[in-house]
């Protein structure tokens, strides 16, 4: 039997190659005529720039100044993903008279993106997962790490990784 997707997690960091693959999850979604839920991690910048510096940065300035930076990002990033999904919206509104995007729950969430896409997935009743990959290569993927490559690797259901092609990567 063939699967048939019902509920589509489609996750995004707002990157072009995200915007390519929601152009995938919009597709199947109004294919199977699936439910599409939209995710967003704004990830926390605190952390980002301690694991970069290689020490705790908030240990050494104060607490509240950093606060107030992650929560500009995160009210920043939430205002850009509701954005994305209009604009979405109203592209696949004239490609289609049923645009699963404007139907999508969209959740955005602070954190680590790998952690709290693989926790949506295990809370929902997804089908399949939707998103862009960088593809910065295999060696760079194995040196940094990889939220798409941890999702794939740890997901229950299937991921469709969507790249941007050659000619728009800079590699």
């Amino acid at each position: 039997m063939l699967p048939s997707y019902k509920n589509i997690l489609y996750a995004t960091d707002l990157s072009e190659s995200a915007r390519l693959a929601l152009r995938h999850a919009v597709s199947l979604a109004g294919r199977y005529d699936a439910a599409m839920t939209i995710l967003h991690v704004v990830p926390d910048l605190v952390e980002l720039m301690s694991e970069d510096a290689g020490f705790d940065i908030e240990s050494h300035f104060k607490s509240a100044d950093w606060e107030a930076i992650n929560t500009t990002a995160t009210t920043r990033a939430k205002e850009k993903a509701r954005e994305r999904v209009r604009e979405m919206t109203a592209e696949c509104a004239t490609d289609s008279p049923r645009c699963p995007v404007s139907s999508a729950e969209l959740k955005i969430q602070a954190g680590d993106p790998a952690a709290h896409i693989l926790a949506e997935i295990h809370t929902g009743n997804y089908d399949l997962v939707v998103m862009g990959a960088h593809g910065r290569g295999a060696f760079m993927d194995m040196l940094l790490g990889s939220v798409a490559n941890k999702v794939v690797r740890l997901s229950t259901v299937p991921v469709l990784t969507v790249r941007l092609p050659k000619e728009n990567t800079a590699e």
